[in-house]
């Protein structure tokens, strides 16, 4: 306890300030949560003191005193139970198109938050010992929803946005950054930066209307929560709140979408949850050494189960892994006790897996993932190339990458209805060297852009709570309309100045040739 505390002293000495953080990341799922954890446990260990409104608490940080958390982990449940208002069923093909239909849920879940006891206690806090905050860190997601939380915690605290997803579609036009979406592909679709003209168009439209539903979908309902909760006046809080973010943070790099021109206030970090992996338990170290020919790792991450995969599929994956030659081993995450019925012996199934220390596993062949961030993050930082199989959403998006990248190939899951495409997918893996030798060349950089990662965030957050906002990078982009920005003034004030010299000329020579024709006609006449 006293070499903590001394620890923290030296930690406040050198870095001169430690600041009130509010940490606004509510939404449970666990992939938007393993991005700011290892933030929150690095800004606590540099002497910050970090209030978190979360579901998930820091491991380790439970007693420590400059750590307040305010769990919203009954959240969970509406991924849990059909019968509950609010649930979202994640275990079937979630389109862009059906996400829509979600968006009011995912609304009326923060309103719920708010309306909780933990949350109306920790504000009542706040009100008694008139905390000030230095800065507050926002989950993107519902971005006119959180604003407004901010402004009723802080009033004045500059607001920094943190994306966990590979882009920021709904904070960067915000702040002075927006799409160019004939190179620029949204998070919603599943293309590349090299479009064809139908899927430029189809990209435009797609992006524009989902993005215009979301953040008004948040802002009323946002507004709706307030005005019956703190009366009509409260309502004011949640209008223009966007136009207070003052940075917008993103958890990943171009290596995981596509460079792009990004304004002084819109920063890719890469990857925030990336450490050194853990020794594996020894069972499992085992099991894994023992694989002459090398290991299929398969997981559908924390939404997807795969016990939920439709029987005709599991036996599909099952036929084909009790063909492999002697030597494959499979490691199948399945979140059910015993083992998964009808499975061979070179299956080893698991509930829960620590991902990123088995595939820095050196036996890793395949990596068998439904395409989300993180794990693809991970699959690219130890170098293990990947069949995508996307069932959500920005999952799209990320398979495409890797299928553009070449360190890896995509299966929708209506392809997993087909043991031949499941065949032909996985052993284009096995048998083609080349998708290993792209992945291990985009390993490197990825160890040269994550060693940096976290360093960039801390910093970024003391700049702004420091110096009480960035509006120093701020770009007048941001105050500008589309008219203004894509410079259509302009041409138009050109254009219309071109087109009154032109008819001043068409005009003049006009009456230049009709005097000419005049004056010849009656030369003629004459004689």
């Amino acid at each position: 306890m006293i070499f903590r505390i001394i620890s923290h002293i030296l930690v406040l000495a050198a870095t001169g300030d430690a600041y009130k953080i509010l940490v606004l990341f509510p939404i449970a799922s666990y992939s938007h949560q393993r991005p700011i954890l290892p933030l929150i446990e690095r800004l606590v260990q540099d002497g910050h003191e970090v209030f978190v409104i979360n579901p998930n608490r820091v491991p380790g940080l439970e007693n420590h005193a400059n750590y307040t958390h305010v769990d919203t982990s009954f959240t969970y449940e509406f991924l849990k139970d059909p019968k509950k208002e609010g649930f979202i069923d994640f275990q079937q093909k979630l389109t862009k198109w059906k996400m829509t239909q979600q968006f009011e849920l995912w609304a009326n879940t923060i309103t719920k938050i708010l309306r909780s006891e933990n949350f109306l206690n920790f504000k009542q806090r706040v009100e008694s010992e008139n905390i000030q905050f230095d800065v507050a860190i926002q989950d993107t997601w519902d971005t006119p929803y959180f604003c407004a939380i901010v402004r009723l915690l802080t009033r004045s605290a500059p607001i920094i946005s943190l994306a966990t997803v590979s882009v920021d579609p709904l904070v960067e036009p915000l702040l002075g950054t927006p799409y160019h979406l004939s190179f620029t592909p949204s998070l919603f679709d599943p293309y590349t930066d090299k479009m064809t003209l139908w899927q430029r168009l189809e990209n435009w439209f797609s992006h524009h209307y989902i993005v215009q539903r979301l953040m008004g979908t948040m802002e009323e309902v946002a507004r709706r929560h307030f005005r019956d909760q703190f009366g009509r006046d409260s309502e004011s809080l949640v209008e223009g709140c966007c136009s207070n973010i003052s940075l917008n943070l993103i958890a990943s790099n171009s290596l995981y979408f596509y460079p792009r021109l990004l304004g002084p206030n819109v920063i890719e970090l890469g990857p925030l949850h990336l450490k050194p992996p853990k020794a594996l338990p020894k069972n499992l170290l085992d099991w894994m050494d023992g694989a002459e020919e090398g290991i299929i790792y398969f997981s559908l991450g924390s939404n997807m189960k795969s016990k939920a995969l439709p029987e005709n599929v599991r036996g599909n994956l099952l036929r084909f892994f009790r063909e492999l030659p002697p030597g494959y081993r499979v490691l199948w995450k399945w979140e059910l006790d015993g083992k998964i019925p009808g499975q061979s012996d070179n299956i080893l199934p698991q509930q829960w897996l620590p991902q990123d220390s088995i595939l820095a596993h050196p036996k890793i062949r395949l990596f068998v993932t439904q395409g989300g961030l993180q794990s693809f993050q991970e699959a690219v930082h130890f170098g293990v190339p990947m069949v995508g199989i996307p069932w959500i959403v920005d999952q799209f998006c990320q398979v495409a990458k890797i299928v553009d990248a070449q360190i890896g190939v995509q299966l929708n899951p209506e392809d997993l209805h087909s043991f031949e495409r499941i065949k032909e997918a996985f052993e284009t893996i096995l048998h083609d060297k080349s998708y290993a030798r792209n992945v291990k060349k985009l390993s490197a950089i990825s160890h040269d852009f994550t060693s940096q990662s976290m360093d960039k965030a801390v910093f970024w957050i003391q700049h702004v709570a420091r110096h009480k906002g960035a509006a120093h990078l701020r770009p007048a982009t941001a105050d500008s309309t589309l008219f203004e920005y894509l410079c259509l003034d302009i041409l138009s004030v050109i254009l219309i100045f071109s087109s009154g010299i032109l008819i001043v000329i068409y005009a003049a020579c006009t009456f230049l040739i009709s005097k000419y024709v005049q004056k010849v006609s009656i030369k003629l006449k004459r004689s």
